[in-house]
């Protein structure tokens, strides 16, 4: 387990108030610490110290305790430290927590791992609480990170980044545009269907890097997200050709937008469980709402009385399948420990049913006129839909799980 993190300034001379993603790099390395699991962050920047120090004391999201040091500094504070791995490297380190915790559950105890890119220059490196306090007093003397006596020793095991997981080096500032879309490639998501994989995403990441740099949050793309659906919703009222074709392109544009609010979220550290609940319920109005004006549309075109009908049904379906879905989504973790072949396909069918990809779908009927095919076929899935998760998930029992959570006895 990390419980201390050492961020040293940068080797190659890129300052740690370079802007990357939205953040600073010294901000960023503090953050990425923190999730880690770090609740003391030793900074050992002296040049920018007071410029980075002002920026980590507005903000909210460090709760770490942050130590300063510099070169001649008393450091006996970091005797204190309670035992465990120390996370070390440099602010120019570009990484996601997700690699520390996959290194640390796979490191033996008390071993050093260095990840390199040279093979004797620490790119990140875990050390033992030990060295870890040693390396602060080096630090603390002005000695830089690749002339640490921890690193100059045989013990330590030099390897490369683990395939699957994201660790760079920002060497200078002409590469952040680039190494910003790297990461933003990086950024799985388990329930992305294949037109998120393909469309989505490529239209998402080139908006995200532009996103990132003004001041609007996670929560207010997706409900910027949330807008364009609505108004997609009401181009579908009037029938005709032109009006739902033009819903069908700003439903397709929220879906975009709706990658986008969680690529900001993961790349400023700044997700939140108010920010989950608030994509489902902004997802789930505004294709209740464009369900309704899909019936409409039919209606208007065709003159069948069966329209609104079947929109009603089908909006109907949305919103008996918004609190089980999002049942599923909060006892997902429970569910993973059960294992339960219940579970496994729970997982599945969130996984096949639960993303964008609608969207595109609606998009094709609405350019072949043909949007009567997709108010059909959807007004019966969507029902069959919730009734076979309700089966699930009582046969799971995470219905009681929820009980159990109202109770206060958590999950």
């Amino acid at each position: 387990m990390v419980v201390a993190a050492v961020i040293v300034e940068s080797d190659g001379g890129v300052s740690s108030l370079t802007q990357f993603g939205g953040l600073s790099l010294g901000k960023r390395a503090v953050l990425n610490a923190q999730k880690a699991g770090a609740a003391t962050c030793y900074v050992c920047i002296p040049d920018d110290a007071g410029a980075l120090r002002r920026e980590l004391e507005n903000d909210p999201r460090i709760t770490s305790n942050i130590v300063w040091s510099r070169p001649a500094e008393d450091s006996d504070t970091a005797q204190t430290q309670a035992d465990g791995s120390w996370l070390v490297y440099s602010v120019d380190a570009i990484f996601r927590p997700s690699l520390v915790h996959y290194l640390v559950k796979h490191l033996p105890q008390e071993q050093t791992l260095a990840l390199s890119e040279s093979g004797n220059a620490p790119l990140l490196a875990i050390v033992s609480a030990h060295d870890g306090r040693r390396l602060v007093r080096e630090l603390a003397q002005g000695s830089a990170l690749r002339n640490s006596s921890i690193f100059s020793r045989q013990k330590v095991r030099w390897a490369p980044s683990p395939p699957g997981h994201f660790l760079r080096r920002l060497k200078t500032q002409t590469d952040v545009g680039r190494l910003e879309h790297d990461l933003l490639c990086s950024l799985e998501n388990a329930r992305d269907g294949f037109v998120d994989a393909h469309l989505n995403r490529r239209l998402s990441r080139p908006l995200t890097r532009w996103l990132l740099r003004t001041p609007l949050t996670p929560n207010q793309v997706t409900l910027l997200a949330g807008a364009f659906s609505i108004l997609g919703a009401v181009c579908f009222l009037p029938g005709g050709y032109c009006g739902p074709l033009l819903g069908a392109v700003l439903l397709q544009c929220s879906a975009v937008l709706d990658c986008c609010d969680g690529e900001i979220a993961r790349i400023k550290f700044m997700e939140s469980p108010l920010g989950d609940t608030l994509d489902i319920v902004c997802d789930t109005i505004g294709a209740i709402a464009v369900f309704l004006g899909i019936g409409a549309a039919v209606w208007k075109n065709s003159g069948s009385e069966h329209a609104l009908a079947l929109g009603g049904v089908l909006a109907l379906g949305g919103a008996l399948s918004f609190p089980l879905v999002t049942l599923a989504e909060k006892t997902e973790e429970a569910g993973k420990q059960r294992g339960g072949w219940e579970d496994c396909f729970i997982q599945k069918v969130l996984i096949s049913l639960t993303n964008r990809d609608y969207s595109i779908v609606i998009l094709v009927s609405a350019l072949m006129g043909q949007l009567s095919w997709f108010l059909w076929g959807a007004a019966i899935g969507a029902h069959v839909f919730w009734m076979v998760l309700a089966w699930l998930l009582f046969r799971a029992g995470r219905f009681g799980l929820v009980w159990r959570m109202w109770e206060g006895r958590g999950i």
